[in-house]
C-alpha cells in the first residue's frame, strides 16, 4: 500500500504537478514581441548578450516613452568591492513607502537601465520611492559578489527610509528572477542580524533553488517557456555559483533550514515558467512556517512579463494586479501590526 501523505505534503505535490494537457496559448501580443527578442540558447556569449539586452531597453519604455514620475537621481554607495550603483525613482506626489528593486538577468546580465521601465511603473502605481540597485555580474564576479552588493544596497535603503519613502511607511524588497533570488536571500540574511528587516517581499518568478536536484522539478522538465530555456540554466547558475556550495541559503533560499520570521511575501509565478515549481515550493514552505504569503499565477504570460508592460496590454494588466495584491498584503500587515 502506498503511504498516504500528510495534507501539506499532498498539497505541495499537487501544486508542483504541471497540467498534463497542452499549455494555454500565450497572449498574442506577447508572442509577437518574443519573436523579436534575443533568446539565449546553446553556449552563451555573455558580453554579446549584455549588449543585445541593453539595446532593447528603449523598446521596453514603449512607444510613448518613459513613464513620467516626480524625480530620478543616481548615486553610488560604498561597498566591500568599491561602490554599488543605485537609481532612486520618486513619485510625483507624497510617497507611501519605499521599494528596493533588484534586476534579473541570470546574475550575468541586466542592469539598472534594463529594469528602469518597471521601476518607473511601480513608482507611479505604488506611489512609492523605488530604489533600483545594480550589482557585479557573473561570470567575471561569481558569488558572493552580486549578493554582497545587493545586501549593501538593501542595508542602505533600510537606514535611509526616512529620506526615501518615509519612516512611517512600509519598506519592501523585490526583484524578478535572479533579482527575486537576491531579494529572498537578503530577507533571510537580515532575519538573523541585529538590523531591521523589510516589511514585505515582492518576488517575481524567483529562482530559489540552484541545487542540482532542482533539475527534476516538473516545470523544469516541461521547458515550456519560449523566453527562458532550461538548457541555459547550467551556464547561468554555474557562472553565478562558481565553486560555492549551492545549498547555501544565500544561493538557494529554499534550502534554508528555517523560513519562519520572514517578511510577508507576494510570490508571482507563471504556468509555463521553468522556475514555477521551486517558487511554489518556496511559497508553500513560507506559509507552513507561519509567514503570510499571496501566491499569484498567470497562465498566458512568460518570464520577464512586467518588463513588457508598455508593449503588451496583458502584461500591463497582470503587473497592475500584482501591485494591487501587494497593496492588499501591506494593508493586512498594517492592521495586524
Amino acid at each position: 500500500m502506498t503511504p498516504r501523505m500528510s495534507g501539506s505534503c499532498a498539497r505541495r505535490q499537487n501544486r508542483l504537478q504541471l497540467k498534463e494537457t497542452n499549455f494555454m496559448a500565450l497572449d498574442p501580443a506577447l508572442q509577437q514581441i518574443l519573436d523579436q527578442l534575443p533568446i539565449p540558447s546553446g553556449e552563451i556569449d555573455f558580453p554579446a548578450l549584455r549588449k543585445q539586452t541593453l539595446s532593447m531597453t528603449s523598446l521596453f519604455h514603449g512607444p510613448e516613452g518613459p513613464i513620467e514620475i516626480g524625480h530620478v537621481e543616481n548615486n553610488d554607495l560604498p561597498s566591500l568591492a568599491g561602490s554599488v550603483p543605485i537609481r532612486i525613482f520618486r513619485p510625483a506626489g507624497t510617497p507611501r513607502g519605499t521599494l528596493h528593486l533588484l534586476h534579473g538577468g541570470g546574475w550575468a546580465m541586466g542592469s539598472i537601465d534594463f529594469i528602469e521601465p518597471l521601476a518607473r511603473r511601480l513608482t507611479r502605481d505604488l506611489s512609492m520611492v523605488v530604489v533600483a540597485s545594480g550589482y557585479r555580474l557573473a561570470p567575471e564576479h561569481p558569488f558572493p559578489a552580486g549578493f554582497e552588493d545587493s545586501l549593501a544596497a538593501a542595508r542602505w535603503v533600510l537606514d535611509h527610509v526616512g529620506e526615501l519613502g518615509g519612516a512611517a511607511h512600509p519598506v519592501v524588497i523585490g526583484g524578478e528572477s535572479a533579482g527575486g533570488n537576491l531579494a529572498a536571500a537578503i530577507a533571510l540574511e537580515l532575519r538573523s542580524g541585529a538590523s531591521k528587516n523589510f516589511d514585505a517581499q515582492l518576488l517575481f518568478y524567483p529562482a530559489v533553488d540552484l541545487r542540482s536536484e532542482a533539475d527534476a522539478y516538473p516545470s523544469r522538465l516541461a521547458n515550456a517557456d519560449p523566453s527562458l530555456r532550461t538548457e541555459t540554466f547550467p551556464q547561468m547558475m554555474g557562472s553565478y555559483c562558481g565553486g560555492h556550495d549551492r545549498a547555501d541559503p544565500r544561493i538557494s533560499p529554499l534550502a534554508a533550514e528555517r523560513l519562519d520570521s520572514l517578511p510577508p511575501a507576494v510570490v508571482v509565478v507563471l504556468t509555463v515558467d521553468p522556475l514555477r515549481d521551486e517558487a511554489v515550493a518556496y511559497a508553500d514552505r513560507l506559509r507552513e512556517a507561519g509567514v503570510v504569503v499571496d501566491l499569484v499565477e498567470f497562465e498566458h504570460l512568460t518570464h520577464g512579463f512586467p518588463n513588457l508592460s508598455a508593449l503588451v496590454p496583458a502584461a500591463a494588466k497582470a503587473t497592475a494586479a500584482v501591485v494591487e495584491r501587494l497593496e492588499e498584503l501591506l494593508a493586512r500587515a498594517a492592521m495586524t501590526a
